[in-house]
């Protein structure tokens, strides 16, 4: 199997990685320590907080599945 990266994954974005080659410890440390750590640093937080629920459609009562 082969996909693409992410670039706001919390496992192999270039983000993470640069972090974690440029202190391991303090990474890691962070990481553990802060449940938060991983996405404010792939930029998740700000990608979830900028959703407009409205803009969003709900499946319609007619939909069927097949």
């Amino acid at each position: 199997m082969y996909g693409e990266c992410f670039d706001k994954c919390i496992g192999c974005s270039k983000k993470i990685a640069e972090a974690y080659l440029a202190n391991p410890n303090e990474f890691i440390l962070k990481a553990c320590n802060n449940p938060d750590y991983l996405e404010d640093t792939t930029g998740i937080t700000a990608m979830n907080a900028a959703i407009n629920i409205d803009d969003i459609e709900a499946l319609d009562d007619d939909f069927e599945w097949d």
